[in-house]
């Protein structure tokens, strides 16, 4: 093929445009005469800031050479800390300990947008809470600053963004004036991103003229993230990370029982887990493979291990990743030395259907045509020397906001936290009405600025008045 004689002035950039053609990535450069220079400098930007020789070997791995993966042990179930362990209230006592001495920190997963909720920004400022409309990063917000307030310490808080929605979420921040916390312990700073790739050739895909199609690199970007800012963590005396989603609004953040759990067991990477609600619940679950945890998606697992259980009639592969990770900061970024230790974490393939810009014109598959690598954070299990699996219960921890109605919607969401919020009441004296479902009647939010629990709530009963019809917003 007859490649394009592309001229620039600066060698360096020369030597670029010819490194991309000379690898079978010439098409990149099919309008280059149609481009402006501010549109040809972003291009060569954009292209600079890629590891092509990376990019290059993961297409081989994963499209070309197809190669063969070590077999998977038999899987066995893991570990795991039930509901009703007698060590939760010793475990929630040393963790409240560690919160108060300054060694946790709290990383919010928040690289997503609300387009399948019809929401044009950041999840994270989708107006979730019942009455007032707030929004989660609202909720996660106001849940820390009463976590702060409880402790009588600074916990730091990270804020993991993605390039396509980090500036979005700044300036949300900024102008809610951080919901009360203050700026400087609020760092937000975007994960790494990748081109996505054809799926057939193998060609890096274009998002528009002069432009590279790229995607976040997944959730195991925190550990990147963990690792580019070791020496902030150091300098600061955080010895632990809390990390979670951001469309879980059910997440206790910092929960001080998970952590002292983690504390008691010695662990380096504790994940909470929710019983699977039926054997083809399609969710990944934690299970022993040799000597480590590890997560095996569902389409992993075979069909007796599925449906297979355990003397008590559970099943055995119950152990639903629910993505709530404490993790030990030593194990990340090594000892005082200084020397980050080498984690590699496998890159894995999602196929999905793009629209891409090729040539002079737009395409546009009904089937996916693309592929996006991503890591997962939880892969960091192989190398974990010690792990912990925690069981949490579903309907007081997990209530996520995946999809625009039914299962795992705002409407599913709301429901639970207000069936939450009727539960401390009711266990707090105050009568309510509620319907067959265990719902109250009217609908309900409780400010995490006033209580984040039961506990908190009936310290502050004086305060709250319950008004005779309507919404009830206790804040």
């Amino acid at each position: 093929m007859t490649l394009l004689r592309i001229h620039v002035e600066d060698a360096a950039d020369q030597a670029l445009v010819a490194k991309y053609q000379e690898s079978g990535q010439h098409h990149i450069f099919d309008d280059w005469e149609d481009l402006d220079s501010s549109q040809r400098r972003g291009l060569l930007d954009a292209l600079q800031k890629i590891d092509l020789g990376f990019i290059q070997q993961l297409i081989r791995d994963h499209m070309v050479s197809d190669p063969d993966h070590p077999p998977i042990a038999t899987p066995t179930p893991p570990p795991l800390i039930s509901l009703d362990d007698p060590k939760r209230e010793l475990a929630r006592e040393k963790g409240l300990e560690a919160i108060r001495n300054g060694e946790l920190a709290i990383m919010l997963l928040a690289g997503g947008v609300g387009t399948r909720l019809g929401h044009p920004g950041p999840k994270g400022s989708y107006p979730l809470l019942p009455v007032s409309q707030g929004t989660l990063f609202q909720l996660f917000a106001e849940s820390l600053w009463k976590l702060q307030k409880e402790m009588g310490t600074t916990i730091p808080w990270w804020i993991m963004t993605s390039p396509s929605n980090h500036q979005e979420t700044v300036q949300y921040f900024r102008d809610n004036n951080y919901h009360g916390l203050n700026s400087s312990d609020v760092i937000i700073e975007p994960q790494e991103e990748l081109p996505v790739i054809d799926a057939r050739r193998g060609r890096i895909l274009r998002s528009g003229p002069g432009e590279i199609l790229f995607s976040p690199d997944g959730h195991g970007g925190a550990i990147r993230l963990l690792q580019r800012n070791a020496n902030w963590f150091r300098s600061r005396g955080i010895k632990h990370v809390y990390t979670h989603q951001v469309d879980n609004p059910l997440a206790i953040l910092g929960d001080p029982e998970f952590l002292g759990l983690h504390l008691l067991d010695n662990s380096v990477f504790s994940s909470k887990a929710v019983a699977k609600t039926n054997p083809e619940e399609k969710v990944g679950v934690f299970c022993q493979t040799g000597e480590h945890l590890r997560v095996i998606e569902y389409s992993e697992l075979g069909e007796e291990e599925r449906h297979r259980r355990n003397a008590e009639g559970e099943l055995s592969f119950r152990a639903g990743n629910v993505a709530m990770h404490m993790i030990d900061l030593e194990f990340i970024l090594g000892d005082e030395s200084g020397e980050i230790p080498a984690l590699p974490m496998p890159f894995h393939m999602a196929n999905k259907s793009v629209r891409h810009w090729y040539g002079s014109e737009w395409h546009e598959s009904d089937s996916p045509n693309s592929i996006r690598f991503e890591t997962f954070i939880f892969d960091v299990l192989s190398q974990a020397p010690h792990a912990l699996v925690v069981e949490a219960s579903r309907d007081l921890e997990f209530a996520p906001v995946k999809n625009s109605s039914g299962k795992d919607s705002p409407e599913s969401s709301r429901a639970a936290l207000q069936k939450l919020w009727a539960q401390w009441l009711l266990e707090a004296g105050i009568e309510l009405d509620m319907d067959d479902q265990g719902q109250p009647k009217r609908t309900l939010e409780i400010s995490p600025r006033l209580a984040c629990n039961v506990a908190q709530l009936k310290k502050v009963l004086d305060q709250i008045t319950i008004p005779n019809e309507g919404p009830i917003l206790i804040r």
